[in-house]
């Protein structure tokens, strides 16, 4: 394949916006005010993980919500996939944290994972669960729409030795997003709310908006900013993926595939089952097989695991 590059363009661009704060910081009301001034006239989905709370301002704003009752990150993709296919201009999570640490979030998804498995340690589970949460970053990132994202935080501490003493102890080092380490890296800009209801700009990719602002109850005006900023450059051009080519399989790996699902179908323990299934014989990912391999293993296990039961 031919490499080859060329002049780098400022192309226009939807908005990935993390608003980081305390309850009563004022999230999920900011969210709004920049979502319905961002797109003038458009449509705003709200994917609410809160109880409802963003309903409370349904006197203040309009916009179409959707109470997310499990909040698998796998659940976040098919919302975002809803709000997408329905055409809304804005999606707005609130909040993004409990893909994280809400009822079926990821870390709840690794902890009944490794209980399962009988595992002392859950190094394994997240084996399972990495990629779903990897999958809802990239579905925020290739979004259609404008994705506004507020995060609750938390106080954040470091272990540091007394030199004194020679003993470790805890100290508070500030508030940190209650999320996956790096995932604000992924945001055009993060900012976090304090309880005066300002946003302060940790990290801008925006010209108008530098790291370290100060903004003050942020809304119409910042959206104005972010908006003439966006628009700014050249079209986008469209992305053509094409669907990829299934590869011819010869009459000997059919027979090792076949092999491979008897051997889990006969597989008398959970154990057992997964020594099968990434041994010898796993098909490759994405593939036809792979999905059938996929679709064996879990009924086998559900089937081994009633039986333990």
């Amino acid at each position: 394949m031919s490499l080859s590059f060329k002049r780098a363009t400022k192309e226009q661009a939807k908005l990935r916006l993390a608003l980081i704060g305390l309850a009563g910081s004022g999230k999920t009301y900011s969210a709004l005010s920049i979502a319905m001034h961002l797109v003038p006239g458009g449509r705003v989905a709200l994917i609410d993980t809160e109880r409802g709370s963003a309903s409370l301002y349904a006197d203040r704003f309009t916009f179409d919500t959707l109470d997310l009752e499990r909040h698998g990150p796998e659940d976040y993709v098919e919302a975002i996939g809803a709000a997408e296919d329905a055409g809304y201009d804005v999606i707005v999570i609130d909040s993004l944290s409990h893909a994280w640490a809400g009822k079926d979030g990821a870390l709840e998804q690794v902890d009944k994972i490794a209980k399962r498995e009988g595992k002392a340690n859950n190094f394994t589970a997240w084996r399972d669960v990495t990629p779903k949460h990897n999958r809802l970053v990239d579905t925020m990132l290739s979004c259609k729409s404008h994705l506004i994202a507020t995060l609750r935080s938390k106080m954040e501490y470091v272990l540091e030795k007394d030199e004194k003493t020679g003993k470790s102890a805890p100290r508070k080092v500030g508030l940190a997003p209650i999320q996956r380490d790096g995932l604000d890296y992924e945001f055009t800009i993060v900012g976090d709310m304090n309880l005066s209801h300002e946003l302060i700009v940790s990290k801008s990719r925006c010209s108008a908006i530098g790291v370290g602002d100060i903004i003050e109850k942020p809304g119409e005006k910042l959206a104005k900013q972010l908006r003439e900023w966006l628009s700014s450059g050249v079209a986008p051009a469209p992305r053509v993926v094409e669907p990829a080519k299934p590869e011819p399989v010869s009459a000997e790996l059919d027979k090792v595939f076949a092999d491979y699902l008897v051997a889990m179908e006969k597989a008398a323990t959970v154990a057992d089952l997964t020594s099968v299934a990434t041994g010898p014989g796993k098909p490759t990912k994405g593939t036809p097989q792979y999905d059938r391999a996929i679709a064996v293993y879990e009924a086998r296990k559900r089937s081994l695991e009633g039986v333990a039961a």
